[in-house]
This record gives structure tokens, sequence and C-alpha cells, in this order.
């Protein structure tokens, strides 16, 4: 996992998992690239920048498979521009870091990256508004609301969205079939299936991800949190304001983490408590746990040193999977945290017309269906089909469409306040609805903090 540990970083998790996939030698980080590898094509490597050429920093840059996009995309740059565009790969965690040190120098002129970067940047004062050339795009419109909304703050557009997944329930179709079972709609529902597996399979039933400071852990709280909340938090003025009640916060806790974890009839592997997606994807993907709280990166997981047999997750992924909108407590409805990925402009860059060319550009919808198929698995736009190959997968799209994007405040300081009391209550210490009193308190505290 990432030291830069924040949320939107399943993103990064997907990438590695691709590219171990594609069997691309991966390195320890985000997502495991190299800082400024140059994949031979003009244009595509080193730090760039240099002899007037424009600088585009992104993530996926250096994996082989991206080589025919990158082909396409110089053609097309070729077609209006007498500019060439250096495309330079690094982690999330090494762009973070660049750009905030070093972006109000120019370069890069456009840079992707995850949500809680967009907050990042417009607070430092790094990224330009790109509200009117982007709305005046032709392709505008066919972005789902939600991916509008992620890249939109007090009322500027601060970049186009390319990708996005929402959570969603994965689940065991032969489990659930031999056991007359349906996916659980309701957190009640969501117990007796849990316990009917316990019962009768000797199998893991259900995990979650408990870990301190892992990403996971907590977007699948605010996952929770968006079946309640449009979100967490509300703009007030120059602070925020918080949404959600003790009560609230106290049931989520009671049914995802207290009935299964330290109740008097628990259903997750003790084994598993405190830890991170490394024993929830890999449990699953093993056949070892029956549902998981999951994105979409999962379905391409088949190979890598996690993986025990290949053709048995194979065939567990294309015949025995299916998905569902995630369970929710009492007074909720379906809802889940929703990942979009924005592409920015530089505010200082020298070149903002032609750095939102290279955005727009990499954003539209031939671009998009040029990138690579997995890359797109739940895409933001409607002229873009999704490329889930099962029928069962296909859920995920409405999860995307019902999943609500992060506000855009500072997480850090919220994350650390969940994950004390989440795993006050997983490890038996506190009941849940006082766990939920004590957070709302904390995160009270935090409204003119963040």
């Amino acid at each position: 996992m990432p030291k830069y540990d924040t949320p939107e970083y399943n993103t990064m998790l997907y990438m590695k998992r691709r590219e171990m996939i594609k069997g691309i030698g991966a390195t320890a980080g985000v997502a495991s690239f190299a800082g400024c590898a140059n994949s031979g094509i003009p244009g595509t490597g080193g730090s760039g920048g240099s002899n007037g050429e424009l600088l585009f920093w992104a993530s996926p840059f250096d994996d082989a498979v991206w080589d025919s996009w990158k082909k396409w995309f110089n053609n097309q740059w070729k077609k209006n521009h007498d500019s060439s565009v250096t495309l330079s790969p690094f982690t999330y965690e090494d762009m973070r870091q660049k750009f905030l040190s070093g972006g109000r120098q120019g370069k890069p002129d456009a840079i992707e990256g995850v949500l809680e970067n967009l907050s990042e940047y417009i607070k430092a004062d790094l990224i330009e508004p790109i509200t009117k050339q982007g709305k005046n795009l032709d392709f505008s419109d066919g972005y789902i609301d939600g991916a509008w909304n992620a890249v939109t703050y007090k009322g500027e557009v601060y970049g186009l969205p390319y990708f996005g997944n929402g959570r969603a329930l994965v689940y065991r179709k032969d489990v659930f079939e031999r056991n007359g079972l349906k996916p659980p709609k309701t957190a009640k529902e969501f117990h007796e299936v849990a316990r009917t597996i316990k019962e009768n399979e000797d199998i893991t039933p259900f995990n979650n991800c408990t870990k301190k400071g892992g990403v996971r852990a907590f977007q699948e709280w605010i996952s929770h949190v968006f079946q309640y909340h449009d979100n967490l938090y509300t703009p007030d003025g120059d602070s925020w304001k918080l949404q959600a009640t003790p009560d609230t916060l106290g049931k989520i806790f009671k049914a995802f983490y207290y009935e299964p974890w330290a109740s008097d009839n628990p259903f997750c592997n003790p084994d598993n408590r405190g830890q991170g997606y490394q024993a929830n994807d890999p449990g699953y993907l093993n056949g070892n746990i029956a549902m998981i709280e999951c994105g979409t990166w999962l379905m391409g997981w088949t190979t890598g040193p996690e993986i025990n047999n290949e053709s048995q997750t194979t065939k567990l992924l294309e015949e025995n999977t299916g998905v569902a909108q995630l369970p929710y407590a009492t007074g909720g409805e379906v809802g889940t945290y929703l990942e979009v990925k924005p592409v920015m402009v530089n505010k200082h860059s020298k070149n903002k017309d032609q750095a939102f060319d290279i955005v727009s550009k990499f954003c539209s919808p031939k671009s998009m269906r040029q990138m690579p198929s997995d890359n797109n698995l739940t895409p933001v736009h409607k002229d873009v089909k999704p490329t889930l190959k099962i029928d069962a997968w296909k859920p995920f799209v409405d999860a995307m469409e019902a999943g609500k994007p992060l506000a855009k405040i500072t997480w850090g300081p919220v994350m650390d306040a969940y994950y004390d009391e989440m795993q006050s209550v997983v490890y038996g210490r506190k009941e849940p609805m006082k766990a939920g009193k004590d957070l709302h308190s904390k995160l009270k505290d935090l409204e003119s903090k963040i």
C-alpha cells in the first residue's frame, strides 16, 4: 500500500493489480510505476518540458499496455498543434510532492490525480478553473452527474473526469445458490445471510477492512455514510458543517463492524481483524470468503503472488461471482462511495490553452475508447461503453451511478478519528452506539479545522 495512504487510492491499487495481470514488473509503492521511464515513443519519456514542450504527468504512462494509446494521442496532437507533449509517469505520491513543491514553476502543464489531490491543489492555488471551457466541450453533457460533482468546488470546475468506480457487494453466487440466498439489501438481511453461510459452509461469510490507517477501511465506512447523506460534511461559510448524527454513525458501526466482528454471534474470521486489503481481496479470490465490499479492479486480478490457483480464481470470477449494491442499515438507502479521477490544468502553465487541450483530449470519449480495455470498466461518460465482460458484473455500473464523491476537505484528521473508533468496536472495547457518539463529537470538533 502507498505511504501516502489517503482516500481515492484504490485506483492506484487497481493499476498495481493491472500491472500484475499484464506481467509487468512491479515495485513497491502506490501504483508501482517508475518515476520517469522512457517508453521509446517520441514525446513520452523522461522528465520532459524542455525546448518548449508541454508536459503531462499521469500514473499509467510507463505501463506497456498504454503504448498504443500514446501513439494515437501523439498522432492526434500533431494534427492540430506545432508543439509536442511529453507524457511522464509518476506514482501519485511523487506527483503530489513534486507538484506541491514545484508546480508554481509552470510544470507540468497538465496533471492527472485523485480527488484528494484536487482539493489540496485548489487550496494551494495550483490548478486552473476550467468551468467555461469544460462545459463548452461537445462531449461535456455526457458525463454522469457524480463525475461532474466530483471535480466541482464552489461552482467552479477544476478538472475533467476520466475514470470511476462505485463500491459494491461482491459475493459467491454458488454459495448463495446452494443455500437459497439472495443478495441482502438491508443490514438485517446481511446478518441473516452471513450467519446462514457460517452455519452451512466451510468458508468465512464476510470480511471488511479494519486496518488502522488503511485506505480501504476508510472507503468502506464512508460508503455506508453515503447511504444516509450526500456527504459527511457540507460547506458552511468558510468552514464545514457535519451532516452525520451520533445515531447514524452508531448504526453503521453496529451493522458493519460490531455484528460481524464483536457480537455474540460474529461471522468474520478473527485472524483477519485489524488487516487491510491484503487479507480481504486475496481471501475472496482464493475462495476463502463469501462476501466482501469492493470495486471493479477485483475482476481482473487472476494472477500474481497473492493468487493460489489462477484457473480456480478465473473460474470463480467468471462463473461464480455476483455483484450487488451495498446493504444499508436502518434508515439508510442505496448509496456508496464514488471514486473519480480528475485531470487538471496547472494554473501556472505558460500555455494554459494548450494544457487544457491536453486535458480535454485525454478525457474525451474518443480517447477513452483508445485506452486499455480494462481501464474503462465503469466509464464516467455515456458515450463509452462499460467493458465488464460478464453480465453478473454489470451491477458495478449501477453502483457507480449511485455513488457520491468526497467533499473537498482535508480528510486526514477525519480518517484518524474514524480509525480509532472503528477499531474500538471491532476489538470489542466499546459499544457501537457509544463509538458513534464519540466519533460524532470528534468530527464535530473538526468542522472549522478541515
